[in-house]
């Protein structure tokens, strides 16, 4: 449930019942998370992020957010916008295409990029992805993950039961994210962080919910 958030400001989810505590919450050992379930259709959301260094400049943004459904190349996919452009994911969250504003491709990943279901915490798993940067530019890409904990986290929005997942790619970015994959449908909290000598420069960004998924 993620982009490789070193290149973009995107977007990646209480319990509402005990069915979904123990699918998706952090409940009895060993906890999981069995799948990704989307927020409802139409559903809005707001973060608050703070950059720095090639990220920007930037403390306490509010940058909404929506979710809906749309076509690419023929198949369904999550679309997820906000005022830098978006993502296309799968239904298991995994990130196809982030586009900018105009709807211009920025960076495809193939295969998509994200996570491998279930969720359970010590679970390590690589891809070999071809990452296109801007539609033209085609570059090898390692990406590792590690399921580190299942924990509180408290933002803005509240506290609430998140998964916290690390990933890290052969140009030294690092995001650790704390997702919330079926009550909310979306992460918590994500901080992104790119090391001295990225090709983008070095710079953070974290974001945190502000407030939570709703149909308006």
């Amino acid at each position: 449930m993620a982009t490789r958030q070193g290149s973009k400001t995107l977007r990646l989810g209480a319990c509402v019942a005990a069915s979904a505590f123990m699918l998706g919450g952090c409940g009895t050992a060993p906890p999981v998370a069995e799948r990704y379930i989307p927020p409802p259709v139409g559903s809005s959301w707001t973060y608050q992020v703070t950059s720095t260094g090639s990220y920007g400049s930037t403390a306490n943004l509010v940058v909404p957010t929506r979710y809906s459904r749309a076509e690419f190349e023929g198949r369904p996919v999550l679309k997820f916008e906000n005022m830098s452009g978006g993502t296309l994911q799968t239904d298991k969250a995994g990130v196809i295409l982030a586009f900018d504003p105009a709807g211009r491709p920025q960076m495809r990943y193939d295969p998509p990029l994200g996570y491998e279901w279930p969720l359970v915490v010590g679970k390590t798993w690589t891809q070999q992805i071809q990452l296109t940067v801007g539609g033209k530019t085609t570059t090898p890409m390692t990406a590792k993950w590690q399921v580190e904990s299942c924990e509180d986290v408290t933002v803005p929005a509240g506290t609430f039961k998140a998964w916290r997942v690390s990933f890290t790619d052969n140009f030294g970015f690092k995001q650790t994210t704390w997702s919330v994959p079926v009550e909310l449908g979306t992460f918590a909290k994500r901080l992104s962080e790119r090391p001295d000598g990225h090709p983008q420069g070095a710079g953070t960004q974290l974001i945190e919910l502000l407030t939570p998924p709703t149909v308006k």
